[in-house]
């Protein structure tokens, strides 16, 4: 998910500002705003040369939202104050509203091909899943290896043929979870228009036509192979099959996933990215991929916490925590009010907007400490999972937690 600083505060246009679908000049113009205009703000871009927020407003009568730059804001220092002041409840009480998420479908069973495909699926090799799983289904229609042939087809991108595999695996043995899961694909199947296809080096692209023209999607599934070198050269991650990404208007965004408002992007074996009207392939939309490339990429190499998820793909998606932020941080660490790292839970959509914004920075500020104390990088630690426990501990003291 991308990291973002997230307060629905009133602010109003200092002077005529335009309105656009991203943080650069060169952004698609939404609306022209008039000078006292009121607005909402949204949440705060990272890593722009000046800094950006996302905004709503209303132009000529009817809503609008876009971005704006901080020069253009009136009304930003009570943003700021609210992030000095944003209480910080348990965090443990917060996360602990976090999804469920997908439980491993090979637990319990027996043989050797479910617990090995259930390895080829975490590892994003969903296809070689079903080499394996498929000559044993011909044998038996093992309930348990449905469940999983059904996994890796949602995961290869074809969630029709997982609802197919998901219906006859319950149908011979009930299973809460797996109904869960049936559902939440079966509502993602009906809302979802993104059916065109483009095919990369390490990335299939699938989007919405109507929301976004093919030129574009042509940019973003450049982006998204940049990205994936880049990050895969960085943290040691190699995909012998495609990674799918998934470009969609908003509206069927969150008609398909179940998110907080704030949220702008999620892996959850696939890359799912929510785009603007109008929306080109900016700086924004490229932090985006970027950031969920990293979860990508994490989840093939093994399982970790999520504040390094977090915190690596804000790090590697140029994300920085803000002076105001480090300030907040630094008096709750001596308040003794934040929580440990090995606390933080292991899915943050749900929280409210400012324990996101905390939590967030935090996990930026917990890697970061780490660069700046282990000049091995972090491929040396991603390569020797052993280790985490004790670094982890090592940041928990250098942070004050």
């Amino acid at each position: 998910m991308l990291s973002l600083l997230l307060f629905l505060l009133a602010a109003s246009v200092k002077d005529t500002a335009t309105l656009r679908a991203g943080c650069t000049e060169g952004d698609d113009a939404i609306a022209t705003l008039r000078p006292g205009e009121p607005l909402t703000i949204r949440f705060r871009m990272a890593g722009e040369a000046v800094a950006c927020y996302k905004v709503a407003a209303q132009a000529g009568g009817k809503p609008v939202e876009g971005y704006l730059p901080e020069t253009a804001i009136a009304g930003l220092e009570d943003f700021e104050k609210s992030v000095e002041a944003a209480p910080w409840l348990e965090v443990t009480q917060s996360i602990a509203r976090e999804a469920a998420g997908m439980p491993s479908l090979a637990a319990g069973a027996n043989t050797a091909v479910a617990a090995q495909a259930s390895r080829l699926i975490e590892q994003s090799r969903p296809r070689k899943a079903l080499e394996l799983i498929q000559p044993e289904l011909i044998k038996k229609r093992d309930p348990t290896l449905l469940a999983l042939a059904g996994m890796a087809e949602w995961r290869a991108d074809d969630s029709r043929q997982a609802l197919d595999y998901w219906q006859e695996s319950l149908a011979l043995q009930p299973n809460p979870d797996l109904e869960r899961i049936y559902k939440r694909v079966e509502r993602e199947v009906k809302g979802d228009q993104s059916t065109d296809r483009l095919l990369g080096v390490r990335v299939l692209l699938r989007y919405d036509g109507a929301a976004v023209p093919v030129d574009t999607a042509r940019l973003m599934l450049g982006a998204l192979d940049q990205e994936y070198a880049r990050i895969s050269a960085q943290l040691g991650c190699y995909a012998e099959e495609r990674i799918v990404a998934i470009v969609q208007s908003r509206d069927a965004y969150r008609k398909t996933v179940d998110v907080a408002e704030w949220n702008g992007g999620q892996f959850d074996g696939r890359i799912r990215v929510p785009v603007a009207p109008g929306q080109g392939m900016d700086a924004a939309t490229e932090r985006i991929f970027a950031h969920e490339t990293v979860h990508a990429c994490l989840a093939m190499i093994g399982q970790w916490p999520v504040w390094l998820h977090e915190g690596l793909a804000q790090k590697l998606s140029g994300d920085t925590v803000s002076a105001a932020i480090e300030r907040k941080l630094a008096s709750l660490a001596e308040e003794k009010k934040l929580p440990r790292l090995e606390n933080l839970g292991q899915d943050w959509s749900r929280l409210d907007t400012e324990h996101a914004a905390l939590a967030y920075a935090l996990a930026l500020h917990a890697v970061d400490t780490y660069y700046e104390n282990y000049p091995g990088g972090i491929a040396n630690l991603l390569r020797n999972p052993d280790k985490l426990a004790t670094v982890t501990a090592d940041l928990d003291h250098r942070l004050g937690l």
